[in-house]
C-alpha cells in the first residue's frame, strides 16, 4: 500500500503520465465492466437468455445450451465474443407462435431479427455500463474532478466502442446457416436444419399424415370382414392393441399414433419408450397432443426419456408409466420395465461390452421379478436384445430402439418390434433417404391369446402406405422387416 501511494504521488507530479495513467484506467476500468459486469437478459420471441461479450481471437456468437452443449458460429468481425446462455423457454407463448403464425418462415425472419435488435440494445447497455463503471474508477482511484473524470472516461469507452460498433455493423444472423457444434449438440445438427427449413412444411405433412392415414382406412373399410377366426361371437370378444416406439420429439409421428389409432379404433396404446431425444421439458411440446388420445397409453421408458420427461408424462391422465408392476387393461394383463438409461443423462454406454453387461443384469432382474406373478400377455421393454431374450416369460414381448420393424415367434412366443412411430425423429424427418413411420396393430382375445397382427408403413416422401396383415398359427416362424 505504501509503495502504491508513493507511485501515485510520482505520477501526479508528472502530468504527462497522470493523463496517460487516467485515460488507461477508464479504458480498463470499461473493459472489466463489460467483460466481467455486463450480463444481460434477453428476451427473442418466448426464448428468454443471458448475454455476455468478452474479448475474442475472431468475432464470434456463442450458443450455450447447457448441459447439452454449444453451437458457435462467425457472425460478425472484430476482436468480440459474443455468448447467449439459455435460461428459459416460455413454452405456452413459443408453442402458441409456431402453431398460429399465419406462415412459420415469417417466424424464423421475426427471430432473425429479433436477434440483431437485441445485439444492438444489449451492446448499447454495455458501453454505458462501461462508460459509468470508468468513471467512478477513475474518480476514485485519481480522486480528479468530475469533468476530467468524465472525459477520460467517454474517450476510453469510445475506444471500447469502436471494435463492438464495428462488430454490430458486420452482424450476419445468416452465418448459423453452418455452424459448429460441441457436446452433445454435436450428434444432432439436424435439430438446427429443421428449425432453419422445415418448420414451414410442418403444418402441410400433419395435414397429409392424417389424410393419407384417413384414405387408408377407407381403402381397408372391409378390413374387420376378414374373419380372424370363425367364431363371430369371438370376433367380438378381440382387443385391439397399438404398439408403437421411438417417437423421438416427432409431431407428425404424434399425428400418425393419433389417426391410426382413431382409424382403427383401438382399445389402448402400448408405447416401448424414447418418447424424446434429449428427455429435456422443452420437447414435450412437440408431442403434447399424446394426451389428445382417447384411448389409455402404457409408456416403458427407453434410453432417451430422461426422469423429468417422465415425470411430466406420468401426470397425464391418459399415460401409464410402467415400471414392474403388473396391469390388466381390456382384459389382458400387461408388465413393463424402464430401460436402464432412462434414470441416467446418457443416452448410451460407454462401449459395447458395458452395454451386454448392463442388459445381462437386467435380464436377471426381470426374470426375478416375474417369478411371483403370473404370467403376462404382454412383456415391455425397451432394447430388442433384452426383449428378444425374454421373450418366453410372455405371449407377446414388445421393445424397440433400433427402429427397425420386426416379427419373430418361437414355442408359442412372439417378439414384436413396432420400429419406429416417428420416422426416427427429427433427424431422421428430412433426411435425403427419408425414414418410415412404423407400428403394429395386435389383435388378441383375452384368454385366448394373440390372434392376427397388422403391421403398418407409412412413408411420407412416397405418400404410401402399407399394410401385411398376419393371422397367427401355432407354428408359425416369421421375421420381417417392410
Amino acid at each position: 500500500m505504501f509503495f502504491f501511494s508513493r507511485f501515485l504521488a510520482f505520477i501526479k507530479t508528472h502530468p504527462r503520465i497522470k493523463t496517460t495513467g487516467v485515460f488507461c484506467t477508464g479504458l480498463l476500468a470499461a473493459l472489466l465492466a463489460v467483460w466481467l459486469l455486463g450480463y444481460s437478459t434477453v428476451k427473442i420471441e418466448g426464448v428468454t437468455m443471458k448475454a455476455a461479450l468478452a474479448p475474442s481471437a475472431s468475432g464470434i456468437t456463442e450458443l450455450n445450451f447447457p448441459p447439452f452443449g454449444v453451437i458457435t458460429a462467425p457472425t460478425h468481425q472484430g476482436p468480440v465474443k459474443l455468448s447467449l446462455t439459455l435460461e428459459q423457454i416460455d413454452s405456452r407463448l413459443l408453442n402458441g407462435q409456431l402453431n398460429h403464425a399465419a406462415d412459420s418462415k415469417a417466424l424464423l425472419l421475426r427471430l432473425q431479427k429479433g436477434i440483431k435488435a437485441s445485439v444492438y440494445d444489449f451492446a448499447l447497455r454495455q458501453l454505458l455500463i462501461a462508460l459509468v463503471v470508468a468513471w467512478v474508477m477513475i474518480l476514485l482511484v485519481w480522486r480528479t474532478n468530475w469533468k476530467t473524470a468524465l472525459l477520460h472516461a467517454v474517450l476510453g469507452t469510445a475506444l471500447l466502442a469502436m471494435p463492438v460498433v464495428y462488430a454490430i455493423s458486420t452482424y450476419d444472423t445468416n452465418a448459423f446457416r453452418e455452424p459448429e457444434y460441441k457436446g452433445v449438440l454435436s450428434m444432432a445438427p439436424s435439430a438446427i436444419e429443421f428449425v432453419s427449413n422445415s418448420l414451414s412444411d410442418l403444418h402441410i405433412m400433419k395435414e397429409n399424415t392424417d389424410k393419407i392415414v384417413t384414405n387408408f382406412r377407407k381403402l381397408f373399410l372391409h378390413a374387420d370382414a376378414l374373419m380372424v377366426m370363425a367364431d363371430a361371437e369371438e370376433q367380438q370378444k378381440m382387443v385391439k392393441v397399438l404398439l408403437v416406439s421411438d417417437l423421438h420429439s416427432n409431431p407428425v409421428g404424434v399425428e400418425f399414433i393419433k389417426s391410426t389409432a382413431h382409424r382403427f379404433q383401438v382399445d389402448f396404446i402400448i408405447n416401448a419408450g424414447d418418447l424424446t431425444d434429449l428427455g429435456t421439458a422443452t420437447e414435450f411440446e412437440a408431442i403434447r397432443e399424446l394426451q389428445s388420445i382417447p384411448v389409455p397409453q402404457l409408456l416403458a421408458p427407453g434410453n432417451h426419456d430422461s426422469p423429468e420427461i417422465i415425470d411430466i408424462i406420468a401426470q397425464l391422465d391418459n399415460v401409464t408409466v410402467l415400471d414392474g408392476q403388473m396391469l390388466t387393461v381390456a382384459g389382458i394383463k400387461v408388465i413393463g420395465f424402464a430401460d436402464p438409461l432412462a434414470d441416467d443423462a446418457a443416452v448410451e454406454y460407454e462401449n459395447p461390452e458395458k452395454t451386454r453387461q448392463i442388459l445381462a443384469e437386467e435380464a436377471v432382474r426381470i426374470q426375478a421379478g416375474l417369478e411371483d406373478q403370473e404370467r403376462p400377455d404382454i412383456l415391455v421393454v425397451h432394447h430388442p436384445s433384452l426383449g428378444e431374450k425374454l421373450m418366453s416369460l410372455a405371449e407377446i414381448t414388445v421393445s424397440g430402439h433400433n427402429h427397425q420393424l420386426q416379427i419373430k415367434q418361437e414355442e408359442g412366443s412372439t417378439f414384436i418390434n413396432p420400429g419406429t412411430a416417428g420416422a426416427a425423429g427429427l433427424r431422421g424427418l428430412y433426411s435425403e433417404e427419408g425414414r418410415a413411420y412404423s407400428a403394429v396393430i395386435a389383435y388378441l382375445i383375452p384368454g385366448s391369446g394373440l390372434m392376427a397382427m397388422d403391421l403398418i408403413n407409412y412413408e411420407p416422401a412416397s405418400k404410401q402406405f402399407s399394410l401385411h396383415r398376419k393371422v397367427i398359427q401355432p407354428a408359425d416362424t416369421l421375421e420381417a422387416t417392410p
